[in-house]
């Protein structure tokens, strides 16, 4: 396929200021090349460093779906169940009637905004999600919070006995070759990351991870913290497309993969699988009705459309040097998603 109209979309969102940069990949199931592009610099400052497709962004929440991908394995494995109560693993938890169904569609009822405890420490942060029941019935509404995969981390960790980087590491990351993906990245891939904000009490935001909850854990949480690059991301779809056609890699089930595909919401509300955010028009365009995805806040973006065969990642840090509510990078998505629909039609 030709890349100018990616590409094209790419360099609006550096000219438009969405993004001071960006990278994007892609592949399919019956091509051996991983395309790549990448556009712009780390920051909007003439000297800063040019994007690369080796450069490492804060992925954000996209740790949600690597989080939900090892549970999913668990889920496999018959460590856990589907309809299995949170408490089953964290008895500590207030959370009656929370499965781990709730947790992968965001319908536990929890309701907290964990940035606004993260100023207390991290034990005070845990204190209060313990203490947390469900303001409406499990199961009834969807509401998309950070708590959700935070749990869900916590009941991987136990169960595999590691700490949730080491499960992740060894369940998700590990088997389809994410070597650039990892928590709490080393001072040596410094150089290769983008700062993602310039906040007002934490400074210059680089190299650490973005969100507020995660940092008070120490940068390692089920619902943000790790940073990769695209081509890392595009493996993991990759690693599902496979899953969902008997071979994974992580030897997930493909009847349960494809559960995770089906959209487990209540009538008209957002549609969510296990883990994936799905007929999310206002991202996917066109191809909402056959496509799995994930967001972060930071900018990031996977997807896989199965019926294509193709598994995309798009990364930039949208945030620098603020954030700004409404987000403005949607709109680039959305294009880029149509592009690619469209290229690799069937």
């Amino acid at each position: 396929m030709s890349t100018h109209a990616l590409l094209a979309q790419l360099q609006a969102g550096v000219t438009d200021g969405i993004f001071p940069g960006a990278t994007l990949a892609w592949q399919t199931d019956n091509d051996a090349t991983l395309h790549q592009l990448a556009v712009g610099r780390h920051t909007y400052a003439v000297d800063a460093p040019v994007v690369t497709t080796d450069t490492i962004y804060d992925q954000a929440s996209l740790t949600k779906i690597v989080t939900a991908t090892a549970a999913m394995c668990l889920l496999s494995a018959r460590h856990i169940r589907i309809d299995d109560e949170v408490r089953r693993f964290l008895p500590q938890s207030h959370a009656h009637g929370v499965t781990i169904a709730h947790l992968l569609t965001h319908t536990s009822g929890l309701d907290i905004r964990l940035a606004a405890v993260a100023h207390h420490g991290a034990a005070e942060l845990w204190r209060q999600v313990y203490a947390l029941t469900p303001q409406v019935p499990p199961g009834t509404t969807v509401a998309y919070a950070n708590v959700n995969t935070l749990l869900l981390g916590e009941i991987v960790a136990h169960v595999t006995g590691w700490s949730l980087a080491e499960a992740l590491r060894v369940l998700v990351l590990q088997p389809v070759d994410m070597t650039m993906t990892c928590f709490n990245p080393p001072l040596a891939w410094q150089a290769h990351i983008p700062p993602t904000e310039h906040h007002a009490t934490r400074g210059v935001v680089h190299g650490v991870v973005h969100d507020e909850s995660c940092a008070a854990l120490g940068g390692v949480a089920g619902h943000a913290g790790l940073f990769g690059t695209a081509a890392d991301m595009v493996r993991f779809g990759r690693g599902w497309l496979a899953t969902l056609a008997g071979d994974s890699p992580w030897q997930i089930h493909a009847a349960d993969a494809q559960q995770a595909l089906v959209n487990h919401s209540p009538p008209a509300q957002l549609g969510c699988g296990w883990g994936w955010m799905l007929h999310r028009a206002q991202f996917m365009g066109v191809a909402a009705p056959e496509m799995a995805a994930h967001t972060g806040f930071t900018g990031p973006v996977v997807a896989i459309v199965p019926r294509q065969g193709l598994a995309w990642a798009l990364m930039s840090n949208r945030t620098w040097p603020e954030r700004r509510m409404p987000p403005q990078h949607h709109g680039v998505t959305l294009r880029v998603s149509e592009c690619l629909w469209h290229a690799h039609a069937r």
